[in-house]
């Protein structure tokens, strides 16, 4: 309950921030793939820059808050499309665990020690992430309607840490494990936003 409260205090904060930049215009939409977020951007030196605030679900099996600061180029030949990139920062919350992305799940199972290394596995149970982040995308702002839509990779390289587990027992200790956010690579989404 108190790692809850601790994040609900971060998005606060961290919409709060946002809101100080205020200035014309903004965009709020939703952004979906692996993640399903809301999504916040805030312009920034007459729309060459922006900041992008989302907020939402990880894999329905945790939260995650990204910011990024991202510059945007008009250099496309359709003043329509815009490609933009960036970089940034990300928290999050599992209440699961990091068995389902274990690195001996792609591992070669015709190894002979194969069986035994995936029944010794140790694995990471309701665990904490954090991580920098890159955003590449392209956007298409359409004429008659404040509404664009996106396509963008925004990776988190980073780390996770939480409580040891054992999968196959399923025990687990009080012993902190530190481990590579796999997941964070997995992070294509299509976003649609309406901008006021």
């Amino acid at each position: 309950m108190i790692q809850m409260k601790k994040l609900c205090l971060f998005l606060f904060l961290s919409v709060a921030s946002v809101s100080v930049v205020m200035a014309q215009p903004r965009s709020i939409g939703l952004r979906l793939g692996g993640n399903q977020e809301l999504t916040f951007q805030q312009y920034v030196n007459s729309e060459s820059n922006f900041v992008q605030l989302d907020a939402g679900s990880f894999y329905f099996r945790g939260l995650q808050v990204t910011v990024t600061y991202n510059w945007l180029s008009h250099s496309l030949n359709n003043p329509n499309f815009s490609v933009y990139g960036g970089l940034g920062a990300a928290l999050g919350y599992n209440w699961g665990d990091n068995d389902w992305y274990h690195p001996l799940r792609f591992a070669d199972k015709n190894d002979t020690k194969y069986s035994e290394k995936w029944k010794n596995r140790v694995g990471i149970h309701r665990y904490f992430f954090t991580g920098v982040v890159g955003h590449l995308g392209i956007e298409y702002k359409f004429d008659d309607v404040p509404i664009s839509i996106s396509l963008d990779y925004r990776p988190l390289i980073g780390i996770d840490f939480g409580k040891e587990f054992h999968p196959i027992t399923n025990e687990y200790s009080d012993k902190i494990k530190i481990g590579y956010h796999t997941p964070g690579l997995w992070a294509f989404a299509l976003s649609g936003r309406y901008f006021f």
